[in-house]
């Protein structure tokens, strides 16, 4: 339905459907943190008019509500079209239409929680690393160098050498997820480095970045880990790290911890590029 108040779309009205079009759902506080907005700006009167003219959704149950979480916002159908419409936006598919009308209630909390702590935790490693760039599957999915299943985010970390940046495929490893969910996800990242999937990018495999939640669970996934990758008989290069110790680091950046060599705790720009 078209609104009388209905108006080309600013450039900031574009840049904020982009954002939030590429992580599916965000906040405002994560939006505030990726644009470098401060708090007690306009923008939740900048969102809540493209909430009003139907270019934007958002998600907030009687559960969360009691739960006092905050608001989720998504790229409405009608934002979908007028980011299509846009020069350069052809990469966006109608798979991305059909998502926007699942968005409000058809896609399950979980996975709406699951995308605000990448978006989170991504934030996090940007303010750690200024230079990282994150990637989303929305992005991702245009090349056809990532898998099919692809990574949770996809990180590049500029490196000493500018044509050999760090590269990572980073996935968020829930304590209520089922150990076949992580065991399929690495056969097929083994399965398609094995392929040459990655060939055509004439560069290092990236390495596998996994967070878990907790101190303990890490320990287990790292045991569990090490088990499937000795039985794919594959030397895939697999750091972990905490949720807890990503949002709570300050100076000290070396959290990481290499799978077969746990005693060492190192940042990322210690993980060499090179096997």
């Amino acid at each position: 339905m078209k609104h009388e108040h209905d108006r080309v779309l600013s450039n900031k009205q574009i840049e904020l459907l982009e954002l939030i079009y590429k992580y599916r759902f965000a906040t405002r506080e994560y939006i505030g943190r990726s644009l470098g907005i401060v708090g007690g700006s306009s923008l939740h009167e900048r969102l809540e008019v493209l909430v009003g003219h139907e270019y934007l959704g958002k998600r907030k149950d009687i559960r969360s509500l009691a739960l006092n979480k905050p608001v989720a916002y998504y790229v409405a159908p009608k934002g979908i079209r007028a980011l299509q419409s846009l020069q350069g936006h052809e990469h966006i598919s109608d798979q991305a239409m059909r998502q926007s009308y699942q968005n409000k209630s058809t896609v399950h909390d979980d996975f709406v929680a699951h995308i605000l702590n990448i978006y989170e935790l991504g934030l996090c490693l940007h303010e750690q690393y200024p230079g990282l760039k994150t990637f989303m599957p929305r992005e991702t999915i245009r090349y056809t160098y990532f898998p099919d299943q692809s990574p949770d985010t996809f990180l590049s970390l500029p490196s000493d050498d500018p044509a050999l940046p760090h590269r990572f495929f980073l996935d968020i490893v829930r304590d209520r997820q089922s150990r076949r969910v992580l065991e399929h996800r690495l056969q097929n990242y083994v399965e398609f480095f094995d392929d040459g999937g990655w060939d055509e990018t004439g560069s290092p495999l990236p390495v596998i970045l996994l967070i878990s939640e907790w101190g303990p669970s890490e320990r287990g996934m790292q045991r569990f880990v090490r088990k499937v990758l000795d039985k794919l008989d594959s030397e895939l290069r697999v750091y972990t790290a905490t949720a807890n110790a990503i949002r709570s680091t300050n100076d000290n950046l070396a959290i990481w911890t290499d799978i077969q060599d746990t005693d060492e705790l190192v940042s990322l720009t210690d993980i060499s590029v090179n096997p």
